[in-house]
């Protein structure tokens, strides 16, 4: 797995300096790293697609642990690039990747900094059709529940009039083991969009409301279809 991610990170390094920027970057290096995931012992499932409108939105997801830029990462359309903590730059080679990818930076310390992020983000959607992917929750849950959402994503979406876009990610983190060949299945799902008519109508901190209990209530039933299909196999392998 070392290896992968140190040949993957080159590769990734040289294609973002080839095009520095490029929203096409994030992309091709999210469906690279997601194939980590099979060394994980890690089957993902992405279901849903049929939710996911033809231009740019806003997707929020829940956010379990860091292992997510090998799984959750399957499931980035083209297109799309996710915004994080400034803090994220001064990881060593990632930081840097995740720059040139085109990602996004946010101070969330500074709520005047972060608000304008946000409008020079709302702007780049507009202007280049992009999505944007964000974690609500604003850290890792390490699949302890589902933390309170922020409201940044839901401000972003109604301020640039475009549809907000829940997805739900089954549970792996509480039984996830680095030295196991076999650690189940994780769903990811795309819910129906939540429409800009309603972003612009409802108050922020309803719609905020609705979509938490929409991810929450989704990933209870994912764990249920999870749970399910592993003692499946494992009573396929027992002899």
């Amino acid at each position: 797995m070392g290896i992968f991610i140190i040949a993957s990170t080159f590769i990734v390094l040289i294609v973002c300096l080839l095009r520095p920027r490029n929203v096409k970057n994030v992309y091709f290096a999210a469906q690279l790293y997601s194939k980590i995931a099979w060394l994980l012992g890690v089957k993902v499932t992405i279901t849903g697609q049929e939710n996911i409108p033809a231009g740019s939105c806003v997707y929020v997801a829940n956010h379990q642990s860091n292992y997510d830029i090998f799984f959750l990462t399957a499931a980035v359309p083209s297109g799309t690039v996710s915004i994080g903590k400034k803090s994220i730059l001064y990881f060593p080679f990632f930081g840097l990747i995740y720059w040139l990818s085109g990602n996004i930076f946010i101070e969330r310390g500074n709520k005047i900094k972060a608000m304008q992020a946000l409008k020079k983000t709302k702007e780049k959607m507009l202007k280049k059709n992009m999505s944007v992917w964000l974690f609500p929750e604003g850290t890792r849950n390490y699949g302890k529940g589902l933390k309170p959402f922020k409201t940044g994503a839901f401000h972003l979406a109604r301020n640039a009039e475009l549809p907000l876009v829940p997805v739900s990610a089954s549970s792996y983190y509480p039984n996830f083991r680095l030295n196991r060949l076999n650690n189940g299945e994780m769903i990811i799902k795309y819910l129906p969009p939540i429409d800009k008519e309603t972003l612009l109508t409802q108050p922020v901190r309803e719609v905020v409301a609705s979509v938490y209990e929409k991810i929450n209530n989704e990933i209870a039933l994912l764990d249920e279809e999870t749970a399910r299909a592993n003692r499946r196999a494992v009573k396929q392998h027992t002899p």
